[in-house]
């Protein structure tokens, strides 16, 4: 009788990836564990269809981290280009819908688009 082989690289469940031409770019540099985080969390909602439909509840947020440190590196990603705000939640308590932004890119050069999350949302 032969014994089957056992799938050694098989991974149960999801998980996410972090690109190295992001881990090794400008916008990366100098965020915090709280952001990094954070956009792990983003990823972690990305499910390959929905790159501009990550729902993150404010409820499911505070469950991760504090409010203040919530808001401060959900500003940081914003102002990196690394997520956008595609849709501004709070009306009868609808969600911020969020995407993955590619604005990250061109961090640090005149042809980067700077957005101030302050302008465009508030918890």
């Amino acid at each position: 009788m032969s014994k089957k082989k056992k799938n050694r690289n098989k991974i149960d469940g999801s998980y996410s990836v972090l690109e190295h031409n992001l881990a090794n770019s400008k916008a990366w540099e100098g965020l915090t564990v709280h952001t990094k985080w954070l956009y792990m969390e983003f990823k972690l909602r990305f499910h390959g269809d929905n790159k501009y439909k990550i729902v993150f509840p404010y409820q499911e947020a505070i469950k991760v981290m504090h409010k203040k440190t919530f808001i401060k590196a959900k500003n940081k990603l914003i102002e990196r280009g690394i997520i956008d705000v595609v849709k501004r939640g709070g009306f009868y308590n609808q969600p911020t819908i969020y995407g993955l932004s590619d604005r990250w890119k061109k961090f640090g050069t005149k042809d980067f688009i700077k957005i101030d999350p302050q302008k465009i949302e508030h918890l």
